[in-house]
C-alpha cells in the first residue's frame, strides 16, 4: 500500500494574466513531453558532482500595482485543507506553505507564459533545479559528501538570522521518533546519511553525518553516494530552530505554535488562523528576494472545489482548483484564465491485505486491474486529459517503454479462478477516498461498475474529509479498498519512499499501520539507483523497479491526469502548476499583484 501525499525567472517569462487564453482544444496529457524533457535534465544536473545553482536576477512585476489582498481556495485533490497547519507533513498543501517557508532547493516552472497564453499543459510542469535557501552546492571527490552554501542575509519572520543550524535541526526533528508531526516523507532522501539510524534508534543525540561547517554552510555525508540528493531534498521545508525547538517533540503536531505564531523565511508571514474558515498571511517586508507587492494572502476554507468555484464566479475569491469537467465553462469566463498542467500524480487504488487476505494474492490484485476499463474512463470521464501508466512512474525515461496492463475481463476471471477466489463472497466493501469532487465520484462509480460486472465484487464509495481519511487510512488501518492520488517527482526516487521496506509507515510512506509492501529485489534496485550518477544507468534501475512492481502490484496504478487552476484576470504575475504533492517550485509570489 502506498502513502499519498509535488525559480528565478526573467520578467519576460512571468505570465501576464491580462493575456487572453487562446481558443485551443482540451489539453491532452503527454507522457512524451511533460515533464519528461525537463525532469531528467534537472535530475542529472543535480546528480552531477559539479552541480550548483545560483539565484537569477530578480524578476520585475509585469502588471498591476502594489497593495491589496489575494483571496484564494487551496482546495481539491491538491490540498489537505485550511485546518492542516503543520509544514513538515504538508502533502498537497506545499503550494500554500511555500508562501511561509523556504527549502534548500526548488524548481523553475518550464514556461508559465506559454502555459497561460496557449493553454499548454506541457508547459505547466517542472523546469530545471535551482537554489532557494541554498545558493549553491557541490560534492566531495569521493561522492559521499554534499555541501550546501546557504544564502547570506536571509532572516526569519521575527528578524532572527537563518543559519545552517536550522537545516540540521529540521532534518533531526523529522527523524526524531518522538516527533508527532509524522510521517515526514520529504526527509526520506537523508536516510542514507551517516548516523541517521543510530539517531532514529535513540543510540545518538544527533545525526553525526550532518555538519554545521559555519553559519552559511552545511554538509551531508552519506554511507554510499546519493546522486540525486539536491533534487530529492527539494520538498523539505526548513524550520526555525530557535522557536520550534521549544516544543516537546511528542507535542509537535498539536502545538498551538502552528495556530498562532509559526514563522518561516518565505514572502508572507502568519497573521490569523480561524479554524474551519480561513488563514490570513501578511507580507514580509524583509523577504530576501524583495518586498512582496501584495499586502497579504487569505486562504478561505471550502468543503470541496464546487463550492470554491461558486465563490470564484461570484468574485469572492481570485484563485481556486478546477476539476476537468468545469474547464470548458470557465474558459468561456472572460474574467478568468485557466492554467493547465500535467499533474505527475498517479491516481491509484490500494487493497488492504491484512484486513482482507484475498488481496494478499498477487493474482487477485492483477485481476482487479484487468477488470477496469481504464481507457474508457480516461476518454469518457477525463475527456482524454490523462495518461494510463504501467506502474508508479509515468515519465518515459523511468518506464522504459513498458506498456500498461490492458482491459481484459476474461483474463481477470481466469486469474481469480487460478487461486480459487470468489470476490462476490466479500459482500459490499467500503471504497474510501478523500476526494470530494463530482469528477472523482464519477470515476469511482465507473470502477465500481467494472468490478461488479466483471468480477462480481461490490464496493460502495465512502468519501471522507481529508483529516478523517488520514486517520482512517493510515493510523487506524481500517481501509479495505481506497482511491487516492500519489505524487511522483522528477526522478524515480519517490519510489524509495513508497516501496522500500525500511520506509514502512510510520517511518515513511510505504503502506499503513497494518500493511506495507516489501520486496528485497526492489529495495536493492532503489538503493543502487540512489548511488548511480550516470542518468541513463539510474533510469535503467528505475525501469526495473517499474517492471517488478507492475507484476507485484503493491497498488493498482491507474493514470496521471492533467489538472487545472483558475485565476482571476485581476491578478498579475501569478504562477501555479499542479505539481505532484503540491510541488516544489518557485512561483514568484513576491511579484503577484491584484487590481481592484
Amino acid at each position: 500500500m502506498l502513502s499519498v501525499l509535488a525559480m528565478r525567472r526573467p520578467a519576460a517569462a512571468l505570465m501576464m494574466l491580462a493575456l487572453v487564453v487562446g481558443a485551443c482544444g482540451s489539453p491532452q496529457a503527454s507522457s512524451s513531453t511533460a515533464p519528461s524533457a525537463s525532469a531528467p535534465a534537472s535530475a542529472s544536473a543535480a546528480a552531477s558532482p559539479s552541480a550548483s545553482a545560483a539565484g537569477s536576477p530578480s524578476a520585475s512585476a509585469a502588471g498591476g500595482g502594489e497593495g491589496g489582498t489575494l483571496i484564494g481556495a487551496w482546495v481539491g485533490p491538491c490540498c489537505n485543507g485550511n485546518d492542516w497547519i503543520t509544514p513538515m507533513d504538508p502533502g498537497g498543501d506545499a503550494h500554500w506553505f511555500d508562501k511561509i517557508y523556504g527549502r534548500l532547493t526548488t524548481f523553475e516552472v518550464l514556461d508559465p507564459a506559454k502555459q497561460a497564453a496557449d493553454f499548454d499543459a506541457n508547459s505547466g510542469v517542472y523546469g530545471k533545479l535551482t537554489g532557494d535557501l541554498a545558493e549553491s552546492w557541490d560534492i566531495s571527490s569521493d561522492n559521499l559528501t554534499w555541501t550546501f552554501h546557504l544564502r547570506k542575509g536571509v532572516t526569519w519572520h521575527d528578524g532572527e538570522p537563518f543559519t545552517a543550524k536550522d537545516v540540521k535541526f529540521t532534518v533531526e526533528l523529522c527523524d526524531n521518533p518522538k516527533n508527532t508531526m509524522k510521517p515526514c516523507y520529504y526527509n526520506a532522501p537523508t536516510d542514507g546519511v551517516v548516523g541517521v539510524q543510530d539517531y532514529k534508534d535513540g543510540k545518538a543525540t544527533e545525526i553525526t553525518g550532518i555538519k554545521v561547517v559555519d553559519d552559511n554552510t552545511v554538509s551531508f555525508t552519506f554511507t554510499a553516494p546519493s546522486a540525486s540528493f539536491p533534487t530529492n531534498i527539494s520538498e523539505l521545508f526548513i524550520l526555525p530552530e530557535h522557536t520550534v525547538s521549544k516544543i516537546p517533540p511528542e507535542q509537535m503536531k498539536e502545538s498551538d505554535y502552528w495556530k498562532t505564531s509559526q514563522i518561516g523565511t518565505g514572502p508572507f508571514k502568519w497573521s490569523k488562523y480561524t479554524p474551519g474558515e480561513s488563514t490570513e498571511l501578511v507580507r514580509f517586508d524583509n523577504y530576501w528576494r524583495g518586498k512582496p507587492k501584495l499586502d497579504g494572502i487569505i486562504r478561505r476554507h471550502f468543503k470541496d472545489p464546487a463550492a470554491a468555484l461558486i465563490a470564484f464566479d461570484a468574485g469572492e475569491i481570485q484563485f481556486t482548483y478546477l476539476t476537468a469537467d468545469e474547464v470548458a465553462r470557465e474558459r468561456e469566463n472572460t474574467n478568468a484564465v485557466v492554467l493547465p498542467g500535467n499533474s505527475g500524480v498517479d491516481n491509484g487504488i490500494s487493497l488492504n491485505r491484512t484486513n482482507h487476505p484475498e488481496f494478499a494474492k498477487k493474482e487477485v490484485r492483477q485481476a482487479m486491474l484487468y477488470a477496469i476499463d481504464r481507457q474508457s474512463i480516461v476518454d469518457n470521464v477525463y475527456g482524454g486529459a490523462a495518461n494510463i501508466v504501467p506502474c508508479l512512474y509515468g515519465l518515459p525515461n523511468l518506464t522504459g517503454g513498458l506498456a500498461p496492463t490492458g482491459y481484459d475481463p476474461a483474463k481477470a476471471k481466469e486469474l481469480l479462478a487460478s487461486v480459487n477466489v470468489d470476490l462476490s463472497k466479500l459482500g459490499e466493501l467500503p471504497f474510501d477516498t478523500y476526494y470530494a469532487d463530482p469528477l472523482s465520484a464519477n470515476v469511482m462509480t465507473a470502477i465500481a461498475d467494472n468490478w461488479k460486472t466483471n468480477l462480481g465484487l461490490s464496493v460502495k464509495a465512502m468519501p471522507l474529509e481529508n483529516v478523517a481519511w488520514q486517520k482512517y487510512y493510515y493510523a487506524d488501518g481500517k481501509s479495505a479498498v481506497s482511491f487516492w492520488g500519489a505524487a511522483n517527482g522528477p526522478t524515480g526516487d519517490r519510489g524509495y519512499n513508497y516501496f522500500a521496506t525500511d520506509q514502512a509507515y510510520p517511518t515513511g510512506g510505504n503502506g499503513v499501520a497494518n500493511d506495507h509492501y516489501s520486496n528485497p529485489q526492489v529495495d536493492k534496485l532503489l538503493k543502487d539507483a540512489r548511488s548511480e550518477f550516470d542518468p541513463a544507468k539510474q533510469d535503467a534501475l528505475y525501469q526495473q523497479v517499474c517492471q517488478i512492481t507492475q507484476d507485484d502490484l503493491p497498488n493498482l496504478y491507474l493514470w496521471q491526469s492533467v489538472r487545472f487552476h483558475v485565476v482571476s484576470k485581476k491578478v498579475g504575475n501569478f504562477i501555479a502548476i499542479p505539481a505532484a504533492g503540491g510541488g516544489s517550485y518557485y512561483d514568484a509570489a513576491e511579484l503577484w499583484t491584484i487590481n481592484p
